[in-house]
């Protein structure tokens, strides 16, 4: 029961860091993380042509982009980008927009699928609260029709606009002029709920333990370390972990030749 406990508790914490959940109500443009928005609502245009165009990027490839409304241009219908070559090509619609934050970077994305062929694309939104205007730029196809773009803005920091723009405020963003590049710092990407969850599991643990002893000691009079609550089951606990590793890393051989309970494959 209580290894359950841990693991709804981790999935608590890990949903709280890495979310930028879309606002209701809203154009796709919106997001909500740790109580601020990322609003690209003040970057976008509303009369049906991109915000953002790149001519000629290192591909040889032209681009354009719009944060929130859908755009029209020849071949690209009703697009949320658009790839121009030799004819144009829908990079992803509107509807599709997810937010994600990297696990590893803290870096908030949107990406935008559906587009001609598979096309999708990933547009960083790398936060910058002295960006005098906001700079969209082509990164690269990191995968086959899969391509990332860099779009620096004061727009990306949280709390840094609404839909007329600029707040003046806006939090998780560099200082001093640089680009910060992460919307969560080490010490916050928790977040208040989750810190509030993990400190009530810490308190509940100890409790657990002190309680547990004292009724160990007290009504069954044991002594040593025969007072610790359940204590078959917490020696075990290292085993387990040890186990599941070993299990993780190879599934079906195991990380040590010593382990010859399995079967090449």
């Amino acid at each position: 029961m209580l290894l359950v406990i841990v693991i709804a508790l981790l999935h608590v914490l890990s949903v709280n860091c890495e979310d930028c959940a879309k606002v209701g109500n809203t154009p796709p443009c919106v997001c909500s993380t740790e109580g601020k928005r990322v609003d690209l609502r003040s970057l976008a245009k509303n009369d049906n042509s991109p915000a953002f165009k790149i001519d000629k990027a290192s591909d040889k490839n032209s681009y354009e982009y719009n944060p929130c409304s859908a755009f029209t241009d020849g071949g690209c219908s009703e697009v949320a980008g658009c790839q121009v070559s030799d004819g144009q090509r829908s990079m992803g619609t509107q509807d599709s927009a997810t937010f994600k934050i990297d696990d590893n970077s803290h870096l908030l994305s949107v990406t935008y699928t559906g587009g001609s062929g598979g096309r999708a694309m990933t547009v960083n939104l790398v936060c910058n609260h002295n960006a005098s205007s906001a700079q969209f730029e082509f990164v690269g196809e990191t995968s086959k029709n899969q391509y990332t773009f860099n779009l620096t803005t004061v727009c990306a920091c949280p709390g840094g606009c609404n839909e007329k723009g600029p707040t003046g405020g806006g939090g998780g963003g560099g200082g001093g002029g640089g680009k910060s590049k992460s919307h969560h710092s080490s010490s916050s990407k928790i977040g208040v709920p989750g810190l509030v969850i993990l400190s009530v599991f810490v308190i509940l643990i100890i409790a657990y333990f002190v309680a547990g002893m004292i009724i160990m000691r007290v009504k069954y009079e044991k002594t040593g370390t025969d007072i610790i609550p359940n204590k078959e089951f917490w020696t075990t606990v290292p085993l387990l972990v040890k186990d599941g590793v070993l299990f993780t890393c190879t599934p079906c051989i195991g990380c040590h030749e010593r382990r010859k309970g399995y079967s090449n494959v």
